[in-house]
């Protein structure tokens, strides 16, 4: 029979750096935690020697628990432990160093060893790492890793490596309880979802946007997205991938998320007989740009996230970028920038966005000029914007702007 793991230990990441905002963080990653697990046994959540607990009624659904916070963002490691408490070992100790004789830990040890034969699995070598959070236990952790590891080995005949072992058994010593484990599970890092404050992502029907509202997401950021559709209104916008897209992730999010749905229209009656073949690729970026800031601000939203990658396509070159947003003064958060798109696919699949993005869509920049300018200068996207009366589109695809909201 399996040992019982009703605690799961959880290292956060990057909180661990911050100063007096750090039980900002925290408070903000326990709430995102019990949200992700509502429905499970979860007896408490408590902060211990810089790490949090996750105490189970059910230690049977450790593994599910398990699962659900690799998707809570500001965790770095999950692992779930054997508690021993420490009246269990302290006073073993204390008798055989008392007695002046090799210690014995057995508890320590019998744990260890029902979780190796449990895990061991092909594995042929084993390493034994033990940390001390407290740092008054009787033995050092080079100490208790060669008691433990002696155990092991004399029982399994299995030699210890340091080295890239297969099978890792780790020790932590705590004030109230000895946790033994094997091995941890990796979460995703970042910052907790909502701890960054607001932002507005431009949603294509591509592999970019999700990867990089994802990416922004780990940093705390919590997203409100925006798609412009083809067609005379939304009864006739094929958007399904794109609710489908926001669906995946929303499955990160501890909150719902909310999506708007804007015409393209009001750009393309205008710019009929204004706009150069050429500038209508980024003529029509600036549009999406323009009218993203303005619902950015209606929204609360402090930036805008894009799926830009330097160089992709034509309206990506550094000249592109730079003239289309010339005038905007949120800034514009491009966490694709330097990726290719090979790491970029990498990272949808990673998501769970890839097999969606990929589908078949009408996405309304492929339909754009053949032959784009390259190397735009914001002086004359403003001639055209003032020629075609931009401000007017934008105002008028606001007004006609339909907002969804997802998951939650």
């Amino acid at each position: 029979m399996a040992l019982a793991t009703p605690i799961i230990a959880c290292t956060y990441a990057e909180i661990a750096l911050k100063g007096r905002n750090r039980k900002m963080f925290l408070r903000k990653l326990i709430n995102n935690i019990q949200i992700a697990l509502k429905g499970e046994p979860v007896e408490s959540v408590n902060h211990v020697e810089s790490r949090l607990m996750v105490h189970l009624k059910d230690p049977g659904r450790a593994k599910e628990v398990t699962r659900k916070l690799q998707d809570v963002f500001g965790l770095q490691w999950l692992s779930p432990v054997v508690p021993i408490p420490r009246d269990e070992v302290d006073p073993e100790l204390r008798e055989d160093q008392e007695a002046d004789r090799e210690p014995r830990l057995t508890r320590i040890c019998e744990v260890a060893l029902e979780l190796t034969a449990e895990n061991r699995g092909d594995a042929v070598n084993f390493k034994v790492e033990t940390r001390r959070s407290d740092r008054d236990f009787g033995l050092t952790s080079p100490e208790i890793s060669r008691l433990v590891g002696a155990a092991i080995h004399m029982t399994t005949g299995m030699p210890a490596k340091m080295a890239h072992p297969d099978l890792m058994v780790n020790v932590l010593v705590l004030k109230e309880n000895v946790f033994v484990f094997t091995g941890k599970v990796p979460a995703y890092g970042g910052l907790p979802f909502g701890s960054s404050g607001r932002t507005m992502v431009l949603l294509s029907g591509g592999i970019d946007s999700p990867v990089a509202a994802w990416l922004m997401m780990r940093r705390g950021s919590r997203p409100t997205f925006v798609h412009f559709y083809s067609g005379r209104d939304i009864d006739e916008a094929d958007v399904e991938k794109i609710k489908d897209l926001v669906k995946i992730l929303a499955r990160y999010s501890p909150s719902a998320l909310k999506l708007f749905l804007v015409p393209v229209v009001p750009y393309e009656m205008r710019a009929i007989g204004k706009i150069a073949d050429s500038y209508d690729m980024v003529m029509f970026r600036r549009f999406m740009v323009k009218t993203a800031a303005r619902l950015a601000r209606r929204n609360s939203c402090l930036g805008l996230v894009t799926g830009d990658s330097l160089g992709q396509v034509a309206s990506q070159t550094l000249p592109n970028l730079g003239a289309i947003s010339s005038d905007v003064e949120l800034p514009i958060l491009r966490p694709l920038i330097g990726m290719d798109k090979m790491e970029i696919t990498a990272w949808s699949k990673k998501i769970g966005a890839f097999e969606t993005s990929i589908l078949p869509y009408r996405d309304c920049c492929s339909i754009r000029s053949p032959k784009p300018v390259l190397t735009a200068r914001a002086r004359d996207l403003l001639m055209y914007s003032e020629k075609m009366e931009l401000d007017d589109a934008v105002q008028e695809a606001m007004n006609g702007a339909v907002e969804v909201k997802i998951g939650g």
